[in-house]
């Protein structure tokens, strides 16, 4: 099995053919179903679609959500957890804690998309942001309320679908944060 910085090396000698296989190789599995059911996997493009204000990706994604069974109700929740995520106060002071409050607040609402997929959503466009903070802050939310590694490996082929190379910078971020979130999960489970 090659290494991912092997991976990156043979990466750097690819020509167009190449990027194209990748992409449709991307697009193929952001869009199967696996840990994540394929609405969920449509509901998280939608989110970063609607992040990033790509209008044709919008229709693109809503019409998607729509046709897997996608509410309006749920359709309505990822505009809220997009303008949440948006929103950018700074990295501290009252506006800060005032943002992560009414985020906390909303994430734990009831309604038709679950918390973890709401995480998991955060985490996708903290990727896209390439925020290590906030990857860390949704990631380790989404491993508290049951999103597992799997779950959480299947948002970043669709984060690198929507974005590209910007995400493709944060996978080292990613893993990190993942062995750090485990260990300290096994740290207190020993405890």
């Amino acid at each position: 099995m090659m290494s991912f910085s092997q991976s990156l090396q043979k990466a750097r000698h690819y020509g167009l053919g190449e990027y194209l296989e990748i992409i449709g190789e991307l697009s193929q599995e952001s869009t199967k179903k696996g840990a994540l059911d394929r609405k969920s996997k449509e509901l998280i493009t939608l989110g970063i679609a609607m992040y990033k204000q790509c209008h044709r990706c919008i229709d693109i994604h809503t019409k998607e959500a729509e046709r897997l069974g996608a509410s309006e109700h749920e359709l309505s929740q990822v505009r809220k957890v997009v303008l949440y995520l948006s929103l950018s106060p700074g990295d501290e002071g009252h506006l800060k804690e005032t943002l992560d409050d009414a985020w906390k607040g909303f994430s734990f609402s009831r309604g038709p998309v679950k918390h973890c997929l709401r995480e998991l959503l955060g985490l996708s466009i903290a990727l896209v942001k390439q925020s290590r903070p906030e990857i860390n802050r949704h990631l380790t939310s989404a491993f508290k309320h049951g999103g597992t590694p799997e779950e959480i490996l299947e948002v970043l082929p669709i984060a690198l679908l929507m974005d590209g190379a910007p995400v493709l910078s944060q996978i080292p971020v990613l893993m990190e944060e993942i062995q750090s979130v485990t260990e300290a999960q096994s740290t207190q489970l020993a405890q």
